[in-house]
């Protein structure tokens, strides 16, 4: 039985602002109140924002005409083993940690995910990957505008999580991550509540 006293639950959600980093050729968000709950008897506010804002999910269709949509991403992903990386250097994880379980969530501490370290993740069975950057690709490649490592991981019918708060406390093995997202019809990216959860008393290793 899950008891929620077992648990640490650690908020990896960045919060939404107009002045948050985004991508150069994205909007700002806007912010308008429409009505108050002291004037009007509820607070009603307007939110315009491009899918991929703050801490976002990208699904497969963000660069697959045709791929999978968030809505097509099942419920039953919401919920994931979490492993966490320094580096993408999978292989020297897996000598630290042992072999990358199947059908976990692998996260990056400072982004700069690699075509070749996706791809021993792809052979692992890893469901999805997640980043504390606003790019899964390095920063030198994301500014000339060239994303092999999103493009690779999105293309092989994965989805991925950017723009998360640092894995502060987080174990390599051993916690566990709780992603959630609305649903609009057809969407490829769109804001998430993201949760990491530790066993009460574990420490990060």
């Amino acid at each position: 039985m899950f008891t929620a006293s077992d648990w640490v639950f650690h908020d990896l959600t960045r919060p939404l602002h107009p002045d948050q980093e985004r991508f150069p050729t994205d909007p700002p968000m806007s912010v308008h109140l429409l009505s108050t709950a002291a004037d009007d008897g509820f607070e009603v506010t307007s939110y315009q924002v491009v899918g991929p804002t703050g801490t976002h999910v990208d699904a497969p269709s963000h660069v697959v005409p045709g791929g999978r949509t968030l809505e097509q991403i099942p419920a039953s992903q919401s919920l994931l083993p979490l492993i966490v990386l320094d580096s993408p250097d999978v292989k020297a994880w897996e000598e630290r940690h042992g072999r990358v379980p199947a059908g976990c969530f692998a996260a990056l501490r400072g982004g700069g995910w690699t075509v070749p370290a996706l791809e021993v993740l792809h052979s692992r069975g890893v469901i999805a990957i997640g980043h504390d950057t606003l790019n899964a690709d390095p920063a030198d490649l994301a500014a000339v505008g060239s994303f092999p490592a999103q493009r690779w991981w999105l293309e092989h019918d994965h989805w991925q999580i950017e723009n998360l708060r640092p894995f502060t406390g987080l174990p390599a093995t051993g916690a566990w991550i709780m992603a959630t997202w609305p649903l609009p019809a057809g969407g490829s990216a769109f804001p998430a509540r993201v949760i990491a959860l530790t066993p009460t008393g574990q420490r990060e290793r």
